[in-house]
């Protein structure tokens, strides 16, 4: 899964920076805003409605994290299976606690590490915030992070596609005149960029997958481990 994960990434790197070469500098800058735009509408449109979808979701997220098995699992992977103590009790006790059980439900639903430390200091302050346990402010930015990345996807591929139907349907294709050289360097220069966006959004993607991919497939990989490093890209999403 590793390798396929890699040659993935290289596919739609080299297919960008050939398409690049191909439609030259003008449409590859066009390209690229149309990315910026796709995420920005997606984003917008999953912020709006995604927690429409939370009521629908909560019960089977809370199912699963406050499960007997779940717990047990957790309790281990803390170093706290022996103990005579509940967990509300050891998160009580120890309040150091409470960002490594949050860590450890991320981790438990297949996030990536740098997702898992995102969400769990997240749930931390909602639990401070909001005066709830630690389990239900997990459920909550669980419940609320699944329903956005599901909604940008979706905001962001149906932008995207309106966009790219219309440059087609009027046929928006510019070259430089008398630069043909530049036109097509440059243009595969903006693609190889593009390709990189896309790589590092889909990595981003990857890292809530992980009960699919396997938990460390991302991360073992090369070029997915390289692109998850673009932090600054993807600063924000979530």
């Amino acid at each position: 899964m590793r390798l396929i994960v890699d040659i993935l990434l290289l596919i739609i790197v080299v297919l960008c920076t050939w398409n690049g070469y191909k439609k030259g500098v003008i449409a590859s800058v066009a390209g690229l805003l149309v990315i910026v735009i796709a995420l920005f509408g997606g984003s917008l449109l999953s912020s709006a409605y995604s927690h429409e979808v939370v009521p629908a979701l909560e019960p089977f997220v809370d199912g699963y994290i406050d499960s007997a098995a779940t717990r047990d699992s957790i309790l281990d992977t803390m170093g706290y299976a022996s103990s005579d103590l509940s967990l509300d009790d050891l998160l009580a006790r120890d309040s150091s606690l409470r960002y490594d059980y949050a860590y450890e439900c991320m981790r438990t639903v297949g996030f990536h590490e740098d997702r898992a430390q995102e969400l769990a200091n997240k749930a931390v302050d909602y639990s401070a915030a909001n005066g709830t346990t630690m389990t239900d402010a997990v459920v909550a930015v669980l419940c609320d992070t699944i329903t956005y990345v599901g909604g940008l996807v979706i905001g962001f591929l149906m932008i995207l596609i309106l966009l790219v139907a219309v440059a087609n349907i009027f046929n928006l294709s510019f070259r430089l005149p008398n630069l043909e050289l530049f036109d097509e360097l440059g243009g595969a220069f903006l693609g190889f960029l593009e390709g990189i966006v896309y790589c590092v959004l889909l990595c981003w993607l990857l890292s809530f997958f992980g009960l699919v991919l396997g938990k460390e497939t991302l991360g073992g990989t090369v070029l997915g481990n390289f692109f998850l490093q673009f932090r600054f890209l993807t600063r924000g999403l979530i």
